[in-house]
């Protein structure tokens, strides 16, 4: 696969991303690696829904809208001559049917992503008192199917990547997933025509197998297998917080990683 779409980046407007993450130097990175589809994805919390944590709160649609003003600046222009861009942002989910963005004001960007898994989030999106991989497990398979049946997600990111723990938890609740739940999980993705994300992270090095920069998780690889087995569609996001995994090759990874599962079919908006 040659990848040239990225709709998770995060600019500066993010309160989580680098100073030197800004729109310029995002679309000259991913420019030089040749993407050519890019889509900003700034955390939001629409003032509209109540449960907005003081983290959230500055983060509203009109401070995530605001980068409209900057890409049409003389350097953003000429930096974006030939590419797609896009508007999108990262909302959050806080359980149920509690999500961080009403219908009116998802209306307003190009696509919406939604992590059913901000479990760093220590009781505001993950009660802190479940620390076992198991308990990790079945709060996270229910919130990715409460997340489908949303019906608002254009895709859904890093999907059952166990934030906020040990970096080995990740791999440790997806080993306790089955086959089967996988399955479930992923046709009614399918069925909810929400993208699977392949995050930045599904490349990076297993802590529990001690794989290299050119292996992969095992866990990782049956997962996103079974996802383009029930005829999924994938979107790509670095999920970059800065230019620099962008300069250091995830994009390469990813292509490495979405060769190794078979997957072709990406997301085109």
């Amino acid at each position: 696969m040659h990848i040239t779409s990225d709709i998770h980046l995060h600019s500066n407007l993010s309160s989580c991303a680098k100073p030197e993450s800004t729109p310029a130097a995002l679309l000259k990175a991913c420019r030089d690696q040749g993407i050519r589809t890019i889509g900003f994805s700034d955390h939001l919390w629409d003032k509209a829904v109540p449960g907005a944590s003081s983290w959230y709160q500055p983060q509203d649609v009109e401070h995530v809208l605001s980068i409209k003003k900057t890409l049409a600046n003389d350097e953003c222009q000429e930096l974006s001559r030939g590419m797609k861009i896009l508007i999108g942002c990262e909302t959050e989910f806080l359980g149920g049917k509690h999500v961080g963005i009403s219908r009116d004001a998802a209306s307003l960007f190009d696509y919406v992503l939604i992590p059913p898994d901000h479990f760093h989030m220590k009781n505001y999106i993950f009660p802190a008192e479940v620390t076992d991989p198991e308990g990790i497990k079945t709060i996270m398979i229910r919130r990715f199917m409460e997340v489908m049946a949303l019906d608002l997600a254009t895709a859904v990111v890093h999907p059952f990547h166990a934030m906020g723990f040990t970096p080995d938890m990740p791999y440790i609740v997806q080993s306790l997933i089955s086959d089967n739940e996988y399955r479930e999980c992923f046709i009614a993705a399918k069925q909810a025509r929400c993208a699977i994300e392949l995050n930045g992270c599904v490349a990076k090095p297993d802590p529990i197998h001690g794989n290299g920069e050119d292996q992969f998780s095992p866990e990782y690889l049956r997962m996103m297998t079974i996802a383009r087995e029930c005829g999924c569609t994938f979107s790509i996001g670095s999920d970059a917080h800065s230019p620099e995994p962008i300069i250091n090759g995830v994009y390469k990874r990813l292509e490495r990683f979405a060769d190794s599962c078979g997957i072709t079919d990406i997301l085109q908006l």
